[in-house]
Parts: structure tokens; C-alpha cells; sequence
């Protein structure tokens, strides 16, 4: 079978100039063929195809050149030509966004799962979905899905999840064939590595790490401005290295790292040791300033944390690292320890804290939604920065 060139040369090209679209806020036709070293000719084609299809806006118009002549027609990508939405399935809880095809934030919600099971999760996901069809105005609505896991997840399959039970169900293949639109599935700290790359406008930075501490302990890898999974998805899967637990009776053994310094774990012995069934965010902060028990549970964590961080900075080779964790919000001098202690650990990269944590991954997994909806897997798209999340050094 003969390949038609000119016809691949035609996709790649429209999938440059969508790019072209997505990158900038407003363009022209004209600065379009001019970055991309294509005719005038070509690029207009295209345009006209894609203002067809509903996905460029008419701006304004521009300024004329020094020379005169006329004005340009200023172009965008129309950020009301659909939606994608994302999830993320908690121990607790279910967070759900919804973005605008430019990346922009339409809707954030969390909502408690007050029966854990994977088909009442479900159908949480579509009721959610459905009440946003119901006040879209969007031209061509919902394009895709993604889904923050907290598990192995390979080639959009979940390999392993700590509290998710599947029962053999199909994410992808069913949320497909209900809503006829693509879905995807990553790790929880990927996508948080995936919010750090797509969303640092103008950065020039191409090799960073993400570390989520949550229920288990895991790193999100960009390497050469690409997320690196590894074999089968196993990349950065720190929380299950080994680590020597020294016990109350002299003895030693060989535990996970995630058992002993995973937020799940710091607050299971914070519980204990204080006869608590439950505790708030709010209490484990004052317990924390005020109560010498759990002083010694956290300093005593943030070492075993410091230890597994400094191995994953020196495996990994970023040129920054971002700490994602709940905790690290709720109680800011956590961070400041980690921090100091890693630099003397001589720890070379800067060292960041994520404000908004509770987000990252979400719009990590509406980048790949919308790189998936654009046909643009392998393009780099720079999606605007929101407001509720922060870097702090």
C-alpha cells in the first residue's frame, strides 16, 4: 500500500498551527507561517478548516507594519468550542473539574463517597458529568475524560491501586462507550509532574520531580520535558522501596517506606497514640505545636521522608523538586524541616511546595484530556496558570 505524503504532511501540518493556536492568546495567520517556516497559503487553508470545525475566534485586529498595508485579523483558539472533564477517587472523597478546551477552569467540586464501591463511584462520575451537559453552552460539549489514580496505572489500565477495587471493570472502555469521547488514566503523581510541566509558562526548566505524599508516597517524573513511567508504569514508585524499621525490641525489619512516613501513616500513629478514631486537619496541626508525642512522630517522619526524597533527587537528576502534600499545607514548619534537611543532605536542586496540592493532579489529567481531545499526544501545549495553586520556595 502506497503512503500518501502530502497527506501526512497535511495532518502534521494542521496539528502544528492548532498548536500554534493553543500557545499563543491571540495571533495571526501571517505570524503562524512565519514561526512555523510555512506559505502563507498553506496556514490560511488550514485556518479556514478550523474556523469551520469552530475551534478559532476572531479577536480583534492587529497593528500594521512599519511598511503599512493592512491590518491583520488577530486569531485565538475558541475556548467555548467543548470541555473536558477529570477525577480524582480518594479513600474519602471524589474531586471533580471541569476546563474549557484552552485549559481554563470551568468548575471544581469534591464531594464525600459515602459508599465505596466502584459502581456507586460510577455513577457519582456520570451524574457529575450529566449536570454539567445540562448548563454547558459550549459548541460541541464534553471531548474527553481523564482520571488521576492513586496506583500503578499502564498503557490506561490500572495495574495496582491501594483502596481502588475495579472488579474488573474497564475505566476507559466503559466511560468511552458511555460518552463516546476518549479517556485516559495516570498515576496521581505523574499528573502532578504533568501540572508542573504544561502549566509553567515560559519555563525553562525540562527535568523536574514531583513528590506526592498522601495515602502512599509516590514521584511524578518529567524528564527532558517528557513524563517518564518507566517499565510497566513503575517509575517513582518510591512508597514501595524498603526501608529498615528499627522496632521497640532491638530488632530490625525491612518495611515500606510509605508504611512508616506516608500521610496515612503519620496520622494512623498520631491516632494511636493519642486513643483518637478520628482526627481533623485542624487538631493534627495543634497537636502537632502543642503535644511532645506527636512532635516526635512527625520529626521522626519527615527524617525517613528527607532520607527517600534525597534518594529520589539524587536517582532523578532534576533541576527542581515540588513537594505535593496535604499536610505540608496544613502545617508549613513540616516543609521548612524537609527543606533544610535535604540541604544539608546536599540535596542540589531548589526545593518547592505546592500550594493547591489538592488541584494539581486534576489539571495535570485535563491536560492530558485535552492533548487527547486535540489530537496533539505528543505536543507540547502551555496551558494558563491558575490562581488557587502556588510554588513557594
Amino acid at each position: 500500500m502506497s503512503i500518501d505524503h502530502r497527506n501526512l504532511s497535511r495532518i502534521n501540518n494542521r496539528k502544528l498551527v492548532l498548536q500554534q493556536l493553543f500557545n499563543n492568546r491571540e495571533t495571526s495567520r501571517a505570524e503562524i507561517a512565519r514561526q512555523l517556516h510555512l506559505n502563507k497559503s498553506t496556514v490560511s487553508s488550514i485556518c479556514t478548516e478550523l474556523d469551520e470545525t469552530g475551534l478559532i475566534e476572531e479577536v480583534r485586529q492587529g497593528e500594521s507594519t512599519k511598511s503599512g498595508g493592512r491590518k491583520p485579523n488577530l486569531i485565538c483558539l475558541n475556548r467555548n468550542y467543548g470541555f473536558v472533564a477529570s477525577f480524582n477517587i480518594g479513600t474519602a472523597y471524589m474531586a471533580s473539574m471541569f476546563n474549557y478546551i484552552n485549559g481554563e477552569i470551568i468548575q471544581y467540586n469534591r464531594q464525600a463517597i459515602k459508599q465505596f464501591d466502584i459502581l456507586n463511584i460510577m455513577q457519582m462520575i456520570k451524574s457529575e458529568i450529566k449536570e454539567m451537559e445540562k448548563v454547558d453552552q459550549t459548541s460541541h460539549g464534553l471531548l474527553a475524560i481523564g482520571f488521576s489514580i492513586h496506583g500503578i496505572v499502564y498503557q490506561n489500565k490500572v495495574i495496582d491501586s491501594p483502596f481502588l477495587e475495579l472488579d474488573g471493570i474497564d475505566l476507559q472502555e466503559y466511560f468511552e462507550k458511555e460518552f463516546g469521547v476518549p479517556v485516559v488514566l495516570e498515576n496521581e503523581a505523574n499528573l502532578s509532574a504533568v501540572f508542573e510541566n504544561d502549566f509553567c509558562e515560559g519555563s525553562a526548566i525540562s527535568d523536574l520531580i514531583t513528590i506526592s505524599i498522601h495515602r502512599g508516597i509516590g514521584v511524578g517524573v518529567i524528564a527532558n520535558g517528557r513524563l517518564y513511567r518507566g517499565n510497566q508504569g513503575m517509575a517513582g514508585e518510591i512508597g514501595r522501596a524498603l526501608m529498615i524499621d528499627h522496632l521497640g525490641d532491638g530488632s530490625n525489619k525491612l518495611v515500606k517506606v510509605e508504611s512508616l512516613c506516608s500521610e496515612d501513616a503519620i496520622i494512623d500513629q498520631v491516632k494511636a497514640v493519642k486513643g483518637l478514631k478520628t482526627i481533623s486537619s485542624e487538631e493534627l496541626s495543634r497537636l502537632y505545636h502543642y503535644d511532645s508525642q506527636v512532635l516526635r512522630i512527625f520529626d521522626h517522619a519527615i527524617e525517613l521522608l528527607a532520607e527517600a526524597a534525597f534518594n529520589a533527587i539524587v536517582s532523578f537528576g532534576p533541576q527542581a523538586v515540588y513537594f505535593n502534600s496535604t499536610l505540608f499545607e496544613d502545617i508549613p514548619e513540616l516543609f521548612e524541616q524537609i527543606r533544610s534537611k535535604l540541604v544539608e543532605m546536599g540535596a542540589f536542586s531548589p526545593i518547592y511546595k505546592i500550594v493547591g496540592s489538592r488541584m494539581t493532579s486534576l489539571l495535570g489529567a485535563s491536560s492530558l484530556a485535552i492533548h487527547w481531545a486535540l489530537d496533539l499526544e505528543k505536543f507540547q501545549l502551555k496551558m494558563r496558570w491558575p490562581n488557587e495553586v502556588k510554588n513557594v520556595e
